[in-house]
């Protein structure tokens, strides 16, 4: 799950290519935004990237988002696995190769527990 938002100028931007690599890769890629940005200035930022399929992303409740450490940076990215978030989110927009590497070890750490 990657917590977007437009006040970090290249979330917008970057999220289509960080989400299909991950999805590339066996990644089910969930985006939610920043339940901080009025739907207003959320539309705008979505029209202003060249982004319309992003206009009715939902936003993460807040309380929940401010528990798993989403709301520091944006994009901030979660790896769940079984209903259980990885405590570090992933923080900022990078390349493929890292985003990727990444996102394994955060599943890797991940599997290591049991799913209900």
């Amino acid at each position: 799950m990657m917590v977007l938002s437009p006040r970090m100028p290249y979330a917008l931007k970057e999220w289509p290519r960080m989400k299909r690599a991950a999805e590339a890769v066996g990644f089910k890629v969930v985006g939610v935004r920043d339940p901080r940005v009025p739907p207003s200035e959320w539309a705008e930022a979505t029209e202003a990237a060249g982004e319309p399929d992003l206009l009715h992303t939902p936003a993460i409740d807040q309380d929940q988002a401010a528990a798993l450490g989403a709301l520091n940076h944006s994009p901030a990215s979660l790896v769940i696995r079984c209903g259980q978030a990885h405590p570090w989110p992933v923080l900022g927009v990078m390349p493929d190769g890292p985003w990727l590497a990444v996102l394994r070890a955060r599943e890797a750490q991940l599997k290591s527990t049991t799913c209900c």
